[in-house]
C-alpha cells in the first residue's frame, strides 16, 4: 500500500524547473507569439471593416464615407428638396498633417485626426451632422445653410481652433484649418434631379473647394460659388 502511494505522490509532484525549462521549446515559443501576433492583427482588420460596413470610422467613432454617401447626405438632400430649402456642406482639413506624419510617424498623425474629430464634435450645432470621409477630412452638413450660413460656420471653427492645443507625440501642438465651403439651392426642376448624382456632385465640389484653399496657402476657406448644380 505504502509503495503505491510513492508512485501516485510521484506522478501527482510538479515537474522540477529544470525540467520544464528543458520542456520550452524557444522557437515554437517565438513561433506561437508571431501567431497570436497575426491573429491579432486580422482580428482589428476584421473589426475595421466591419465597422467601415456598420457606416462608422474606426479612429475617430464618427460616421464615414458610406453612412454619408448612401445615408445622411441623400436625406439632406431629399429634406432640402422637399423643403425648397437650401443645403451646405464644409470639407474640413487640419493643415501640415503631413509634416506631423513625418515628425511623429502614423501615430502622432492618428492623434491629431483623433483630437480634431473630438474638437468638431464639441461645436457641431444640434441640427448639424459631421462625417469623417478619410484621412484628415471631415465634412459638417449645414441644414439651410446658403453660402453665407455655411461659410460663416467653417470660419467660427477654424477661429475657435486657434484656442485649442492637440496631443501629437507626446507634445502639445497647435493647429489651422483649411475650408471647403460648397452650396447648393434647390431649383424648380429639382424634383426631377436624381439624388446620387447630386451626392457625386457634392463630394466633388467639396473635394475641388478644400484643395484650392490649400493651394492658397491653407487656415482658409474657399467657396465654390455655383449653387445651382
Amino acid at each position: 500500500m505504502c509503495s503505491q502511494l510513492t508512485v501516485l505522490s510521484s506522478k501527482l509532484r510538479p515537474p522540477s524547473r529544470g525540467r520544464m525549462s528543458e520542456e520550452i521549446d524557444p522557437a515554437a515559443l517565438q513561433a506561437e507569439i508571431a501567431r497570436l501576433k497575426d491573429e491579432n492583427e486580422k482580428l482589428r482588420a476584421s473589426n475595421r471593416r466591419w465597422m467601415r460596413i456598420a457606416g462608422t470610422d474606426s479612429l475617430t467613432k464618427l460616421p464615414n464615407k458610406v453612412f454619408f454617401s448612401t445615408a445622411l447626405l441623400p436625406q439632406a438632400i431629399s429634406r432640402a428638396n422637399a423643403d425648397g430649402r437650401p443645403l451646405g456642406c464644409v470639407m474640413i482639413a487640419p493643415d501640415r498633417l503631413g509634416e506631423y506624419n513625418q515628425k511623429f510617424g502614423r501615430t502622432g498623425g492618428d492623434e491629431i485626426v483623433k483630437g480634431v474629430s473630438e474638437f468638431l464634435s464639441e461645436n457641431v450645432e444640434a441640427d448639424e451632422k459631421l462625417v469623417h470621409i478619410d484621412g484628415a477630412n471631415f465634412v459638417l452638413i449645414v441644414p439651410q445653410g446658403d453660402l453665407t450660413k455655411t461659410k460663416r460656420r467653417g470660419l467660427t471653427l477654424r477661429a475657435r481652433v486657434l484656442n485649442r492645443q492637440f496631443e501629437c507625440g507626446g507634445t502639445q501642438v497647435s493647429l489651422t484649418l483649411s475650408l471647403g465651403v460648397v452650396s447648393r439651392t434647390p431649383s424648380v426642376e429639382g424634383s426631377t434631379v436624381v439624388v446620387k448624382d447630386l451626392v457625386d456632385e457634392f463630394l466633388l465640389r467639396l473635394e475641388a473647394a478644400l484643395d484650392q484653399a490649400k493651394q492658397m496657402g491653407g487656415d482658409r476657406p474657399y467657396e465654390d460659388p455655383e449653387t445651382d448644380f
